[in-house]
């Protein structure tokens, strides 16, 4: 392989089902929990609860979408995208407790299951791009 040349064979093959990666289920699992928490939060502040569910839910999406990328390159992009929604899910999730919207127990469950999801993210993106 010429140094610096783009890889076109694939890691993980993309007719592989996406809901077979461990990190998709939890993310799904997020994705849930956060809708639940976001139905609870609209009452009282509904622009931060459509955030909320729109970051929660795109963690998957990006997941599953990427999975359908014939390049391990192409798929770690797509991983790009969905720790990008991670990050932004846990900002308003911080927002959440710091504006007294939500308990603290409920905040620190679903931030560590943010947070391990952007780790998982980021240890497959970092697989990805392994020469």
């Amino acid at each position: 392989m010429v140094t610096g040349a783009r890889r076109t064979h694939a890691k993980f093959p993309a007719m592989t089902d996406f809901r077979k990666l461990q990190v998709w289920q939890k993310a799904h699992v997020l994705s849930l929990e956060s809708a639940a928490f976001a139905r609870r939060l609209a009452r009282r502040r509904r622009g931060l609860a459509d955030q909320i569910t729109r970051a929660a839910d795109a963690i998957p999406s990006h997941i599953a979408e990427g999975r359908g990328s014939s390049t391990d390159l192409d798929f770690a992009r797509y991983m790009t995208m969905a720790i990008k929604e991670a990050n932004e899910l846990e900002s308003h999730l911080q927002r959440a407790v710091d504006s007294k919207l939500c308990a603290e127990g409920e905040h620190a469950t679903l931030t560590a299951a943010t947070v391990e999801v952007r780790k998982m993210l980021i240890g497959l993106r970092k697989r990805l791009l392994q020469p």
